[in-house]
C-alpha cells in the first residue's frame, strides 16, 4: 500500500496488523521514534523532544527495553548476557500486556533517532521467534534504515528474519513524499474495501522511486554504503583511540554513530560537548545531527552519492573541531 508519509505508513501497519489478528495492543520499544501523528507519536519514545504537550496519547501501547549493548538494561541484573533483551518479552507478556492482546510488535532494525544502536543478530531472530509463536505481527519500522542505508536494500536483511510488515519512505523517492506498507498477503488483504487510504498521494514519488531503484542498480548503492560505513568506522574508532571523551563508536552499513561521554567507566553522557561539537563543525561548513536519549551521539547521515572527496572533507571536520574541543 502506497501512502504519502512515514507517519501514514506506520499508523496503517499498525491498523491492518490490529485488523488482521483481532487484537488491539502494540508493543514498541524505548528510544524508538516512529513519527509525530497520534498513533505514531503514542509509539515514540523520547518524552521531552517530541510527546510533551501532546497528552493524551493513543492506548493499548506497551514499550519495552531496546538491545543496546554500550548501556544494557540488564547488565546489573544478570551477570552474562544470553540475549536478555530479546527474552525479556517473555517476562513482558505475564508483566505487562498478555501475549493473546497483542496485534504488532514494531521494532527499527538499527535505532535512528535513538542513536544508530545496533542489537546482536540473535536478538532479533529470538523476538521474532516470539511473534510467531504467539500471532503478534513482527513489524520493521526501515523508515531511516531502508534503501541501502544499511548495506542492505533493508536492514533487517542482516539479521535473518523476515518481517511481517515493513513501513518505509525517506530515501525510496530520493525525498519525495511517497511510502508504503508492505507485508504478507494474508495480513494486506484483510481490512475490508475503504479502510485503509490517504487523501493526497500522487504519482510523482512512484516516479522518483522508480529512478532511485535505477541509480541503485546503475551505481551499486549497496557497495557504496558499505564503503562508507567502512571508512566512517575507521576514522570514528581512530577519534576513539586518541579522545577519551569517545565512549563507544558502532554502526551497520552507513549507519554509523559515534557517542560523547564525560567519563567512560560512568558513561555519564557529554551532551554539551557534544552540541559544542556540532557548533564547531557548522562553523567550519560540515552540517550534522545528534541523536539518543542524551543527545549525545553524532549520528552522520551522509547520501550515498557522497564522493570519497566530500566524505573525506567532511571527516576532517569532524576531526579538526574535536581535536579543538
Amino acid at each position: 500500500m502506497f501512502a504519502n508519509s512515514g507517519a501514514e505508513a506506520v499508523e496503517n501497519g499498525i491498523k491492518i496488523a490490529r485488523h488482521a489478528t483481532g487484537r488491539t495492543a502494540t508493543i514498541a520499544f524505548e528510544d524508538a521514534f516512529h513519527a509525530r501523528t497520534l498513533l505514531a507519536l503514542s509509539l515514540t519514545s523520547k518524552m521531552k523532544h517530541y510527546e510533551f504537550g501532546f497528552a493524551p496519547y493513543a492506548a493499548e501501547i506497551y514499550r519495552m527495553p531496546y538491545a543496546h549493548c554500550y548501556r544494557c538494561a540488564f547488565d546489573l541484573a544478570y551477570p552474562s548476557c544470553e540475549i536478555r533483551c530479546a527474552y525479556f518479552l517473555k517476562d513482558f507478556f505475564s508483566n505487562h500486556i498478555s501475549a493473546e492482546q497483542v496485534a504488532a510488535l514494531i521494532v527499527e532494525p538499527v535505532l535512528g533517532e535513538g542513536g544508530f544502536v545496533v542489537p546482536p543478530v540473535e536478538c532479533f531472530k529470538t523476538l521474532f521467534k516470539i511473534c510467531k509463536d504467539n500471532g503478534i505481527v513482527f513489524t520493521a519500522d526501515e523508515i531511516q534504515t531502508g534503501f541501502g542505508r544499511a548495506a542492505r536494500m533493508f536492514a533487517i536483511e542482516h539479521y535473518e528474519v523476515e518481517a511481517d510488515i515493513i513501513v518505509m519512505t525517506k530515501s525510496m523517492a530520493g525525498g519525495l513524499p511517497l511510502s508504503a506498507i508492505t507485508g504478507r498477503a494474508e495480513l494486506m488483504e484483510h481490512p475490508q474495501v475503504g479502510g485503509l487510504g490517504n487523501l493526497c498521494w500522487q504519482s510523482g514519488g512512484l516516479w522518483a522511486s522508480l529512478a532511485v531503484l535505477d541509480q541503485f542498480e546503475k551505481k551499486n548503492l549497496l557497495r557504496r554504503a558499505e564503503q562508507i560505513g567502512k571508512r566512517v568506522l575507521e576514522r570514528f574508532k581512530e577519534f576513539q583511540e586518541r579522545h577519551p571523551v569517545v565512549g563507544d563508536v558502532r554502526g551497520l552499513g552507513a549507519m554509523v554513530g559515534m557517542e560523547l561521554v564525560k567519563d567512560r567507566k560512568t558513561k555519564e553522557p557529554a551532551t554539551a560537548l557534544t552540541k559544542q561539537l556540532i557548533n564547531r563543525c557548522r562553523e567550519r561548513g560540515l552540517l550534522m545531527i545528534s541523536a539518543g536519549t542524551y543527545s549525545n551521539i553524532i549520528r552522520p547521515l551522509m547520501p550515498l552519492v557522497i564522493t570519497d572527496e566530500q566524505l573525506e572533507k567532511g571527516l576532517s571536520i569532524v576531526e579538526e573541531s574535536l581535536n579543538e574541543i
